[in-house]
């Protein structure tokens, strides 16, 4: 009976002692737990410190490339303003030459225009040789003057190939055949042209010649029917060697 009591005794301060004991253990637990949680808070907190660091070093790399871009395109901005002025200024130039040769060609036109109906007057009122051939050529001349598609300076070749002809005919002579009016009538005739100055013509089988008289823009047979063109003739075609001949030229009278 007494060793029961003890038993019992004994159990009752065990019990106690462990009723005791759990509450400082739950009191140790929320402690560690603390200083666990505050280690890891640390860590974390360290990390994310490193991180940070990181994250402003390459910030920092970042801005500083970004400054030294904006410093680029600042020097860039302003070589390209200044290209700019500089081109502004050259078409400026440009244009102000453009104006100019533009009244140059305007002039120029204008002056080809002048000498091609001078020519066309003096051609006019000049010898009638080779009239077809001069014709065409004026008449290809005045269509090239006024086709805007004609460049100008095919204008001006037009102008002056026409002229050199012109002029070449004045140091040449030749013989050839083509119909003539005399006395209202149509005549096919052999003509002697030499140079700009006289216009003779005769019949193929020699039975008459004449001339061309500018004063009365007609052609005439010679008053004197002795006079004879053949030795010319001969002379010009080359079938004979040269010497001098004399022609009834009349009186050359200088405009």
């Amino acid at each position: 009976m007494v060793n029961l009591r003890l038993l019992r005794r004994r159990g009752l301060i065990t019990l106690l002692f462990l009723m005791l004991l759990v509450p400082a253990v739950q009191a140790e637990r929320p402690l560690e737990e603390l200083a666990f949680n505050t280690l890891q808070n640390k860590k974390k907190i360290q990390k994310m410190t490193e991180t940070w660091s990181q994250d402003e070093k390459k910030m920092v790399a970042e801005i500083e490339q970004l400054g030294a871009h904006l410093d680029r395109l600042r020097s860039q901005s302003e070589q390209a303003r200044q290209a700019l002025e500089v081109e502004e200024k050259r078409i400026m130039q440009q244009r102000h030459r453009l104006i100019e040769s533009q009244k140059l060609r305007e002039g120029l036109l204008e002056w080809l225009q002048d000498v091609a109906r001078r020519y066309a007057a003096e051609a006019e009122k000049g010898l009638p040789f080779l009239a077809v051939e001069r014709e065409k050529r004026q008449a290809d001349l005045e269509i090239a003057l006024v086709d805007p598609y004609t460049p100008l300076y095919e204008k001006f070749r037009r102008v002056f190939e026409v002229l050199l002809v012109e002029t070449e005919f004045g140091y040449s002579s030749e013989v050839y055949r083509d119909n003539i009016v005399l006395e209202g009538e149509s005549l096919q005739v052999d003509l002697l042209r030499v140079g700009r100055t006289a216009l003779f013509f005769r019949a193929p089988d020699g039975s008459g010649s004449g001339f061309y008289n500018p004063s009365t823009q007609q052609f005439e047979l010679f008053s004197d029917s002795s006079v004879d063109l053949s030795p010319a003739f001969t002379l010009v075609r080359r079938e004979a060697a040269a010497e001098m001949v004399s022609l009834p030229m009349g009186r050359i009278i200088l405009p």
